[in-house]
């Protein structure tokens, strides 16, 4: 796989689950009080799910958890051909929980496994209208 991909699921939320044992094990004191760190496995897992449900049908998404009160958003922005990637799509992520909200512009390809990674172009690529569909993982891993 390659160094540019990064492994799904949704960055945003797996952060969240790694936040305080972050924060604890190397000071990184910017984590604490952030939307990651108010985000229970549920929410997770919740949130996690209707990403993958927007990606792979390239409609916008939302989700939330009653019990907790957590929300998010997924905005398929659009669907993009770069490097050697086919019908990658470009994707705003939002998180809601405990009264914060954190949100992010992210590139994610559908790679042989079906999963979703995201990307990172090469230097000076372009981002071009693809005509893939992703719904049949195409792409290189």
């Amino acid at each position: 796989q390659s160094m540019r991909s990064k492994a799904f699921p949704l960055l945003l939320l797996a952060c969240a689950a790694l936040a305080p044992a972050i924060a604890g094990a190397f000071n990184f004191r910017f984590l604490r009080d952030t939307v990651l760190q108010q985000l229970t496995p549920e929410d997770i897992q919740i949130g996690s799910r209707a990403t993958r449900v927007a990606l792979d049908s390239g409609e916008h998404g939302e989700w939330s958890n009653p019990a907790t009160g957590a929300s998010g958003t997924i905005r398929i922005l659009a669907t993009v051909d770069v490097d050697d990637r086919r019908g990658c799509r470009r994707t705003r992520l939002a998180v809601n929980a405990g009264g914060q909200t954190g949100s992010g512009t992210y590139l994610l390809c559908k790679v042989r496994s079906g999963e979703w990674n995201f990307y990172t172009p090469r230097p000076g690529a372009t981002l071009t209208p693809s005509q893939a569909d992703p719904g049949a993982p195409a792409n290189a891993t």
